[in-house]
């Protein structure tokens, strides 16, 4: 099985790197899930994600309220997302635990993403993540996913933004092969120093 990756995570560490030793221009470090390679332009970080793979589209799933499109991607973890009208009138929580538990992504699970479509480039997203088990709000890796299932589902160019519920807006720039798979995925957005410590174990 394929190790997995946090994209938010992988910015913030980037960016505590480059406090650390001042750094400039890019820096690269390996994790479980391979070598990751970080960008900086002044606040915002630039990391590349690991290749996406398990596409799966319109991919029609029973539930309360009907038969339900729903797309998948994993993008470092398992990510499924539906497109809505209005991001805003869903129920992330009980929606989102009814789909990250679903049959249809047995044994794991999957992240539940919503997305609305503000013009052919600008997205605004919910994702509910498994582990925490309720929305969050940001996942790098729930941005990517959205950005990328929504460049194939309406032809979209890169880069595609995307706005999270904790109000960032993130930069998806991808490129794609001529059978039109994902040849690279680089997730950027800000990385704020909040505090460092030291934790006795």
């Amino acid at each position: 099985s394929r190790a997995e990756m946090c994209g938010n995570g992988a910015r913030c560490f980037a960016r505590y790197i480059q406090r650390l030793t001042g750094a400039t221009g890019s820096i690269t470090f390996e994790t479980v899930a391979g070598v990751i390679t970080a960008n900086f332009q002044g606040e915002r970080v630039t990391v590349n994600l690991t290749p996406p793979h398990g596409l799966r589209l319109n991919e029609q799933v029973p539930l309360a309220t009907g038969p339900t499109a729903i797309h998948s991607l994993n993008t470092g973890v398992p990510h499924a997302v539906v497109f809505v009208s209005d991001v805003e009138k869903v129920d992330v929580q009980n929606l989102g635990r009814t789909i990250r538990r679903h049959e249809a992504f047995a044994p794991k699970g999957t992240n539940a993403n919503f997305a609305q479509a503000l013009d052919p480039n600008h997205l605004v997203l919910r994702t509910y993540e498994r582990g925490v088990e309720g929305e969050t709000l940001a996942c790098g890796t729930g941005v990517c996913a959205t950005a990328l299932l929504h460049a194939l589902a309406t032809g979209a160019a890169s880069p595609v933004h995307v706005t999270v519920r904790g109000g960032d807006t993130m930069r998806v720039d991808f490129t794609q092969d001529a059978d039109g798979s994902f040849a690279s995925a680089k997730l950027t957005g800000p990385a704020d120093f909040v505090f460092d410590g030291v934790i006795s174990l």
